[in-house]
């Protein structure tokens, strides 16, 4: 061992811009497209203007379930200022709850809840309306069964009656626990509405894998390089074979790049403030010596680095796909559960063991190593 750490260290001398370079590759790359997905998601939501003249229970409740809309960007104003950055088209509308909404509410009044204004740049304007609308409508729901509710005691000669406050409660703890007319989308990984979240389209472990993948495989080239045909007979004259060589400093490079991992993680559920969870770390691990088998006994099928490459890339976009990082595959899986199998990514997201993979892997590394000691001999 001491002469292949001795060998790989005299080549990490004349090659560690290329080798710093790949190992933090993934986590430069998986940042830049995570904060310009951040980007491009804010400058595509509608800008309006909420203002709100009046604070009761009902009115702030209303301006939190419009400002969980991922389709608007909220701006709390005066009615004056709003009109005038809705003037300059800085705004696509503007929305006036008035004063007295509650009661309009409790009274069973449905017209003119909330005063709306657009302009002729207001393309969004008839969707934002309906968002509003829609949330507003549930109120106004609650109330009628309220309503109705205390007109039937009435009429049956009830004395215990609930109040307009206790049915209204009992109405949204029943829709938030029965789900009750109610489908929600969501992205993959995303966790609820009310909870922080930084990047709600696309998962930070989904991006990391398909750019850890690509570094494997370009960093797993220096096995096509050593083992090119014009370097094959110094071999014969070497201390160790080749496979017992490339063996070892596979490991080399696999306890390197769990460094690389585990600092990359670290930094990526700090910045993004994500969870690290006992079974995700070996996830991870497995993950990480999964693919690292596959970069390896890959790289020994093929003699010039350029199809390597190719051949890497494809199989990194068929990893991706396959396990779900880019179009979520859970409805998928619930009615196959075997396709979990196509892709050790898959296993990553979902923070299981890709035994299958490690499996199939283990037996063709013993078979490959097994077969180059008999050629040597």
């Amino acid at each position: 061992m001491t002469i292949i750490v001795t060998t790989r260290l005299m080549r990490w001398k004349k090659e560690w811009k290329s080798l710093l370079y790949w190992l933090f590759f993934p986590l430069i790359m998986t940042y830049v497209v995570l904060q310009s997905v951040g980007a491009w998601q804010a400058e595509t939501k509608v800008p309006i203007a909420l203002v709100v003249e009046e604070e009761t229970e009902m009115v702030t409740h209303l301006v939190e379930e419009i400002a969980q809309s991922e389709l608007l960007l909220i701006h709390y104003m005066e009615f004056e200022e709003a009109l005038h950055k809705l003037e300059q088209h800085e705004l696509d509308s503007v929305f006036v709850i008035r004063e007295g909404y509650e009661d309009h509410i409790l009274a069973n009044r449905r017209n003119q809840l909330i005063e709306a204004y657009s302009s002729n740049r207001s393309f969004a304007y008839r969707t934002v309306v309906e968002i509003i609308a829609s949330i507003a409508q549930q109120d106004a729901a609650r109330s009628k069964a309220a309503f109705v509710i205390r007109q039937l005691y009435k009429e049956h000669g009830m004395e215990d009656e609930w109040s307009y406050s206790d049915i209204i409660v009992s109405s949204q703890e029943r829709q938030q626990n029965k789900a009750l007319l109610q489908t929600s989308f969501t992205f993959y990984a995303q966790t609820d509405a009310g909870e922080e979240q930084s990047v709600s389209s696309l998962s930070i472990k989904g991006v990391w894998s398909f750019f850890a993948l690509l570094m494997t495989f370009f960093l797993f080239d220096w096995i096509v390089k050593e083992n090119r045909p014009s370097l094959r007979p110094r071999w014969h004259f070497a201390q160790l074979p080749f496979k017992a060589y490339a063996f070892g400093t596979f490991w080399l490079y696999t306890g390197l790049l769990v460094i690389v991992d585990v600092t990359t993680v670290l930094l990526l559920s700090t910045f993004y403030k994500e969870s690290i969870t006992f079974m995700g770390i070996v996830s991870l691990l497995a993950f990480r010596l999964t693919i690292n088998l596959l970069a390896f006994l890959l790289a020994t099928v093929f003699t010039q680095s350029f199809f390597y490459y190719i051949s890497g890339t494809a199989v990194s976009l068929f990893l991706i796909v396959g396990g779900g990082a880019i179009i979520p595959l859970e409805g998928v899986t619930r009615k196959w559960p075997w396709v979990e199998l196509f892709s050790p990514v898959q296993a990553l997201l979902s923070e299981t063991i890709p035994a299958a993979w490690l499996i199939a892997l283990t037996v063709l590394l013993i078979l490959w190593f097994q077969k180059g000691r008999k050629s040597y001999a």
